[in-house]
């Protein structure tokens, strides 16, 4: 393309030139027939010289149209996966994340009024600290940036810490109060064992 149009060019160029040959043809017998003929040639490269023009614009805009459709494509792009990243307010205020941090301060509560120091006891208490601590780390990470999530993918995985944090209060409660329960046994226990030797001694 650009071959041709410099070719063109330089036809129209040396114009002058070429008229100026007719007066030599003269000589030969043959000015009319060459003036014609240059001039349909100058006519015929000035018409290639218009089409390439207007083919190089096109094609100019063209490309121009497709560079801003994918520049527009990628910041599309760019906008969608950064807000990935961010969690909606919808996530951040939803009442589930209150009801995790409520049953992890009801889980401490309850182990510190446990007064059993057995090993079994212990172990227990620590396998399920262990386990909230992962479920607050979890859950830390789904409401800061760290994750690329949509908010439907971050409320399902809302839900999973929700029922497992709901999960170990429940069975923390319930634990506790069957050590009172046991404890109390205990009391009566030792409690009827006392009243039988008071009897016995006074016999």
């Amino acid at each position: 393309m650009f071959k041709a149009s410099k070719i063109c060019m330089a036809f129209i160029k040396y114009l002058p030139l070429l008229l100026a040959l007719p007066a030599k043809a003269q000589l030969f017998g043959q000015a009319s027939k060459q003036q014609q003929y240059y001039l349909q040639q100058i006519a015929a490269y000035n018409m290639l010289h218009a089409e390439l023009k207007q083919g190089y614009g096109v094609i100019k805009n063209g490309l121009g149209g497709i560079r801003d459709i994918n520049t527009a494509e990628l910041n599309a792009h760019t906008a969608y996966y950064t807000s990935l990243k961010t969690p909606s307010a919808a996530i951040k205020n939803n009442g589930q994340v209150k009801d995790i941090l409520n049953y992890q301060s009801y889980i401490n509560s309850l182990f510190s009024h446990i007064t059993d120091q057995s090993d079994y006891v212990q172990n227990l208490k620590a396998k399920v600290l262990t386990d909230c601590s992962h479920d607050l780390s979890d859950l830390q990470n789904l409401l800061s940036n760290q994750l690329q999530m949509s908010d439907d993918e971050r409320l399902k995985q809302l839900n999973t810490i929700h029922a497992s944090m709901l999960d170990k209060y429940e069975f923390t409660q319930n634990f506790s109060n069957q050590l009172k329960t046991l404890a109390l046994q205990r009391q009566r226990e030792t409690n009827d064992a006392q009243t039988l030797n008071g009897l016995y001694e006074n016999h």
